[in-house]
């Protein structure tokens, strides 16, 4: 088969690779779609620690071809969403809330190749009205949703999500379903800022044409927000959320942010005025109902382009400069 190897920086390499056998408990996917996540472009700008070789790419869909010890042969021919990680079930952390906090948890193979092995919990079965080139969706949307699940809610709530790429967009879907009465999206990019309409935002703010935290208060009765996400991973602007939320408001960071990063607040004011910072980071333990919900949402235009496997270096490219919402290869093109 071939995959598409990282080798480090931006050197990668098509490789022609031995035909993967599943271990036990185990799947083997033919991979249809699989997403160029902000972590992929983070590992090859050196802010995300990853080693080399390896094949990147753990957000994908594809249809199950092969089985391992233990798995139900009725999966054969499943059309599955799926992750690269593991989860055992019985530690601490899966019996808690966060199966990607597993203790006993393995990686298994990257997913920018046309196969990929997959534990048989972490391929799940996607609705029938849920195509798989949305699927591939469900890795990134499980995050925001386990994010979001973390958040206290009240009645008239008052909520801004900062920056508009499928992380902000899948955000803001879900506190708004969980019951924030009014949701700002802070964009630049005007296609960004205008699709999250469709997600469920009520007000679009443009940083470039006026401050957030007036912007806000504007809209707002004077008061700043309950809830201010960050999606997109700069330490700067998680400062911005703790400037525009009111006191005792809620902080959550979606966005990664590069490793050994400093926040730039002032801790005076987080005391003060009580306010909560919640990491999310990883998909708690929602990633099986997670197609489901996606499935019920307005995913007209949300892949913003789609690369044949030769172009994952160019894909990581675009990825990053921002312009687009979500990139994604086909590997069987």
């Amino acid at each position: 088969m071939r995959a598409m190897t990282w080798h480090g920086g931006s050197d990668f390499s098509l490789d022609r690779t031995s035909d993967l056998k599943a271990s036990v408990g185990e799947v083997i996917v033919k991979v249809d779609t699989v997403g160029v996540c902000g972590t992929d472009v983070h590992i090859t700008q050196g802010l995300f620690p990853a080693t080399p070789p390896k094949v990147l790419g753990h957000e994908g869909s594809g249809t199950i071809v092969s089985i391992g010890e233990g798995v139900d042969a009725n999966r054969i021919g499943e059309r599955v969403a799926m992750n690269t990680t593991s989860h055992c079930g019985e530690c601490s952390a899966c019996i808690t809330w966060s199966q990607s906090r597993c203790q006993n948890t393995y990686l298994t193979s990257g997913m920018f190749a046309e196969y990929a092995t997959a534990p048989s919990q972490s391929a799940v079965k996607i609705p029938d009205t849920l195509d798989l080139e949305h699927a591939a969706l469900t890795e990134p949307a499980s995050c925001c949703l386990s994010g979001a699940e973390m958040m206290r809610i009240d009645d008239n709530d008052f909520g801004v999500v900062v920056g508009g790429g499928i992380m902000g967009l899948f955000t803001l879907a879900f506190l708004k379903r969980q019951g924030v009465d009014r949701m700002v999206m802070s964009e630049p990019v005007l296609s960004r800022r205008e699709m999250a309409t469709q997600f469920g935002a009520d007000l679009l703010h443009d940083p470039g044409e006026g401050d957030l935290q007036e912007f806000i208060k504007d809209h707002n009765g004077g008061n700043g927000a309950n809830i201010a996400a960050e999606a997109v991973g700069q330490p700067n602007l998680v400062a911005k959320c703790f400037e525009v939320v009111r006191p005792r408001g809620q902080v959550l960071m979606i966005g990664v942010n590069p490793e050994g990063a400093a926040l730039p607040v002032d801790m005076y004011d987080i005391h003060y005025r009580e306010i909560t910072l919640k990491g999310a980071f990883g998909r708690g333990d929602v990633f099986a109902r997670t197609p489901a919900e996606i499935d019920t949402l307005n995913l007209d235009g949300v892949i913003s382009d789609r690369y044949v496997l030769e172009d994952v270096p160019q894909a990581i490219i675009d990825s990053g400069e921002g312009k687009g919402v979500k990139f994604v290869i086909k590997p069987h093109r």
